[in-house]
């Protein structure tokens, strides 16, 4: 014993050393899109979310966990003759808003009515570019990378005071083939000396439908970098609302759990105490257990006696020479089942016992004429051959074998 607690020891300090060092290692940043309003991490949305009743005054934010389709099922839109009812817009932020057809069917009538959708995604799905007739298309820019600073304005010239310049989380997307009965353009990229559209606004009925193409602008980075939180504000400020409806339901990251089990997991050295905890555990039942466990006997598998006594019984009345017994006792219990299983009279062996056996059955009818048949005759002779038993044991198991359970 020892020597056991000397490398328990051992392996205790070297789990210490790891959790020291695992603790002090500083958390590497994650960059993965998310646009979840509860994530802080680069590419979040926690700062939008919690400014938005500072950028839009006395107005009502609601999460929307559900598609849109579900949201305004019950035509949760303004109506023509309500003018009490507050102006709304439903805002999707995400890397890829996939809007599925029911969905969009269920926009159309909310903005038509006066309302506004705001939908920044580098994709956005066919059928609403179909139904709102523009396009989208990818640039491919040789030196579109996080080093090189990308341009981004807007169309109108009060807000052309100061210049944007973005790095991290350019797209090469832009707009194209906007209606221009419908359609004004709100802002560009610009690249290269070139400028591609990123900006628009699409009139439908009452309402409009907003289209930006760069939806990083708006997380966490871009809002605590530079002057970029004004390109943000200056974006939301063509929207005049009452009510925010934020899509929580189209989000490349999911709400954080709020479990006590994810929190202890989320942080390095809570995660190392609790795998050091179960490692303590699971160390502490191996060596109990292997000290205090009996040794566990053997036990014979039981024999199956019953197939030997019935072996026994039936050489018993083969040896003695009379298979009459055998014969009685095998149509005694043929007819015991008949009465038990399908509770038929088996007093009279006739045409019409025999035509109910085979409904209630669903043996064929033959069959059973042949084998009622046959003990009928057996039942009457007072010394049957051993052949004749044979027979009768033939077609008593072809009939059991096709009973219907």
């Amino acid at each position: 014993m020892g020597k056991i607690k000397i490398y328990i020891f051992l392996f205790v300090l070297l789990l210490g050393l790891l959790f020291a060092i695992e603790a002090t290692k500083p958390k590497p940043i994650d960059w993965s899109p998310s646009f979840n309003r509860n994530h802080k991490k680069p590419w979040g949305t926690y700062i939008l979310f919690r400014e938005l009743k500072n950028i839009f005054k006395n107005s009502d934010v609601e999460t929307v966990n559900q598609t849109p389709y579900e949201r305004l099922k019950y035509k949760f839109y303004n109506k023509s003759n309500d003018t009490s009812n507050p102006k709304k817009t439903y805002f999707f932020i995400n890397d890829y808003v996939n809007i599925d057809k029911e969905s969009v069917n269920k926009l159309l009538p909310f903005v038509e009515n006066g309302n506004t959708v705001f939908i920044s995604a580098t994709g956005i799905n066919s059928y609403l570019k179909d139904t709102l007739h523009f396009k989208t298309k990818y640039k491919y820019f040789y030196e579109i990378n996080d080093s090189v600073k990308k341009e981004m304005y807007l169309t109108n010239k009060k807000l052309q005071q100061e210049k944007f310049f973005f790095n991290k989380g350019f797209k090469g997307i832009y707009l194209d083939s906007l209606d221009a009965k419908t359609s004004t353009i709100l802002g560009y990229n610009f690249f290269k000396d070139k400028q591609y559209t990123n900006f628009a606004r699409i009139k439908y009925g009452k309402g409009y439908f907003y289209i930006h193409m760069q939806p990083f602008a708006f997380a966490n980075y871009h809002l605590l970098k530079d002057n970029h939180h004004l390109y943000a504000s200056n974006v939301l400020s063509y929207i005049d609302t009452d009510k925010i409806l934020w899509d929580a339901n189209f989000k490349s990251g999911t709400d954080i759990s709020r479990s006590s089990l994810r929190f202890i997991l989320s942080h390095p050295p809570l995660k190392w105490a609790w795998r050091l905890a179960w490692l303590g555990i699971i160390v502490f039942i191996f060596f109990r257990a292997k000290r205090k466990q009996r040794i566990v006997p053997i036990i014979n598998k039981p024999e199956n006696t019953s197939i030997a006594f019935a072996k026994t019984i039936g050489n018993m009345y083969f040896n003695e020479g009379k298979p009459k017994d055998i014969i009685d006792k095998k149509i005694t219990f043929f007819l015991e089942t008949i009465r038990t299983r399908y509770l038929m009279d088996t007093q009279k062996l006739n045409a019409e016992f025999i035509k109910r056996l085979h409904h209630k059955t669903g043996v064929d009818k033959e069959e059973i004429e042949r084998l009622i048949f046959l003990i009928s005759n057996l039942q009457k002779e007072e010394n049957p051959r051993e052949q004749k038993l044979i027979i009768l044991n033939k077609l008593l198991e072809k009939f059991y074998k096709k009973l219907t359970l």
